[in-house]
């Protein structure tokens, strides 16, 4: 065929491809090549023109055939035949003129309209195309995609549909009709229509041709529209949702806190038909057991409201890890030990020094757990609080709590259910135990907040474990350690109230005076500002202040209080005592100059608690001037 000897032929076929191969059929004879070696045994079939090596003037046209296999060494043996189709390669030439004059003056009627038109061979080769097929690929002419197929041309990102769709039209004379599919054009992959016809010559088909449109903007109106139909539907969704679990909640609290504000009023209307002293203390014990479950439930309520609301943030404090939790434990042991209950404690923390933490939140999560475990567990049993270092460096830790009792257990049917507010095991409603529903749900909110876990496992009868686990940030020092202040004595102490509502006042009154408290009182903010006027510098040594008050309100009150020109004006401690509970009246408290916010109803212990602390350091503070 190439018309010399076995070894000028192997010296020719030893030169460089580009020497071997014509240029225009380099490129795809390389690829294919390529692709033969990757997959050498895929059977390959291709045609393309090669010199010929005595007159380097001329080349043949051959088809040829490869397949091979890969060696055991990771080397491919290939094999290769070709067979010369230089004189049909000639022939189609010649029969492509006649065919090009021909099309002349086709073309120009086709050039003429505004639809992309092309039409190929048998091979699926582009044979010709209008200009508005060249225009939208911005084609300089159709010399750049006679020859080739699609795949050639690399403008679809997958063979699919329309190799399918050209074969159902070359083999089985199908016409199709706006087959989809995306198309390169500009840079950019863009949807397109493509609609085809068989050419048929003497009954036989010779080739297709095809009209394509381009639809993207259409498609993209039209994904758009559906985009935004789902998100119609889901916004709805949730709002249909938000409305019933809204209507739910609602629901469950209006529920839950009838319950106990039935039993406050019943009782009541019982105490105040008796004589029997023994009788009204027994109502007033059950009276005061319902206003706490009340007070607990609002609390709660307001809790899941802030944390729902996005309201909740973290409040961080550098505490020693050892001692984190002391105050949660000691709250923890009386309730325990009332109920007979073994309260064991391990927290080998000693070792992380100081951390960087938001210690309420964590105590809250904690305290729910271990009121559960207290509650749950008869006399004699055990509950345990654990800790346990997972891992540590010299930024971070990661600690887990264990929660762990050996009680009454909880149920395989509820314990999914255990996380949703209001949900209380009926098992587990039993005399001394009830509570809110809502503690193990805010337990688990609050984790979410701090970036912690939390897992439950539990059997019926033989106890519950809760394990939590919390990142915590290391610190090298206890940076932000507020100096403690010893206990001081409060006897005699002058307290001045503010509060407009007449038995809150009265309450307020009776409770400091029972420590030993002197009391002025105001019955509103104007009145009260007045009454610090009048007095001497520095007697009056703490304010309660209502926020919501007549004539003027606390935070007025506070804010005009601290702008007196007088010595004690500016650090005299003022105490908010509001119905106000969420997180926004705090601030908004401690803005106007406030030290700090106690909410109602009063709890006695922290009211004199927190008198102490202010008290103390404002005396200190005196002292030191």
């Amino acid at each position: 065929m190439f018309k010399m000897s076995r070894e000028e032929l192997h010296r020719f076929f030893m030169l460089p491809p580009n020497e071997q191969i014509h240029a225009d059929d380099l490129v795809r004879v390389l690829r294919v090549m390529q692709r033969a070696f990757r997959n050498p045994e895929e059977f390959l079939q291709f045609s393309y023109r090669m010199f010929l090596p005595k007159t380097r003037d001329g080349f043949i046209w051959l088809m040829s055939t490869i397949y091979g296999q890969r060696l055991d060494d990771g080397s491919v043996l290939q094999y290769i035949t070709s067979l010369d189709i230089t004189d049909e390669r000639e022939e189609q030439e010649k029969q492509a003129a006649v065919f090009a004059h021909t099309n002349a003056l086709l073309e120009r009627i086709l050039d003429t309209t505004q639809t992309a038109l092309f039409w190929k061979d048998k091979e699926r080769r582009f044979q010709g195309a209008n200009k508005a097929f060249l225009d939208y690929y911005d084609f300089p002419s159709e010399q750049v995609i006679l020859g080739k197929t699609d795949e050639e041309m690399g403008w679809h990102a997958k063979e699919e549909p329309f190799k399918s769709d050209e074969w159902r039209v070359l083999h089985n004379g199908e016409s199709t009709y706006r087959v989809r599919g995306k198309c390169m054009s500009h840079g950019e992959m863009r949807d397109i229509v493509a609609s085809k016809r068989p050419l048929i010559e003497n009954g036989e088909i010779v080739g297709l041709v095809g009209s394509f449109e381009d639809v993207t903007d259409e498609i993209r109106h039209q994904e758009q529209m559906e985009k935004l139909n789902e998100q119609l539907r889901q916004a709805l969704e949730k709002a249909e949702s938000a409305n019933q679990a809204k209507t739910v909640f609602l629901s469950n609290v209006s529920h839950d806190m009838r319950t106990p504000l039935n039993g406050i009023l019943g009782i009541t209307e019982l105490a105040l038909q008796t004589d029997d002293i023994e009788k009204i203390r027994g109502y007033l014990q059950k009276i005061m057991t319902a206003g706490s479950l009340l007070k607990d439930l609002i609390n709660d309520t307001l809790e899941l409201s802030r944390i729902g609301n996005g309201k909740k943030q973290l409040d961080y404090e550098v505490v020693e890890a050892s001692s984190m939790l002391e105050r949660l434990i000691t709250s923890i042991r009386p309730a325990a030990e009332q109920r007979g209950v073994n309260f064991h404690v391990d927290l080998p923390f000693a070792e992380l020094g100081f951390v960087r933490i938001d210690r309420l939140k964590l105590s809250k999560v904690l305290l729910n757990l271990l009121s559960n475990a207290v509650k749950f567990t008869p006399k004699g049993g055990d509950v345990w609080l654990l800790g346990e270092v997972l891992s540590c460096d010299e930024h971070e830790a990661v600690c887990r709590f264990t929660v762990r009792d050996n009680g009454v257990g909880i149920s395989k049917e509820f314990l999914p259910r255990m996380f949703t507010p209001f949900e209380q095991e009926n098992a587990l409603s039993v005399q001394g135990t009830q509570g809110t529903g809502l503690g193990l749900s805010i337990a688990r909110e609050l984790l979410m907040i701090l970036g912690g876990t939390i897992a439950v496992e539990s059997e019926k009868g033989k106890g519950t474990t809760f394990t939590v686990e919390v990142r915590f940030e290391r610190a090298k020092r206890n940076d932000g350690q507020k100096a403690a202040v010893p206990p001081i004595c409060l006897d005699r102490r002058q307290i001045l109230v503010c509060e407009d509502n007449e038995l809150n006042r009265e309450i307020v009154t009776t409770l400091l005076e029972m420590n030993n408290l002197q009391v002025i009182q105001a019955e509103n903010g104007e009145q009260g500002v007045q009454r610090f006027i009048e007095s001497p510098e520095y007697s009056i040594e703490a304010i309660l202040m209502d926020i919501r008050m007549p004539v003027m309100d606390g935070l007025t009150a506070a804010a005009k209080i601290r702008q007196l020109a007088r010595r004690d004006a500016a650090r005299v401690p003022i105490i908010a005592l509001s119905a106000n509970a969420f997180q926004e009246d705090v601030e908004a408290s401690r803005r106007v100059g406030m030290n700090a916010h106690l909410t109602k109803p009063i709890e006695p212990d922290l009211l004199i608690n927190c008198l102490q602390s202010q008290i103390g350091m404002y005396e200190a503070q005196r002292k030191g001037e």
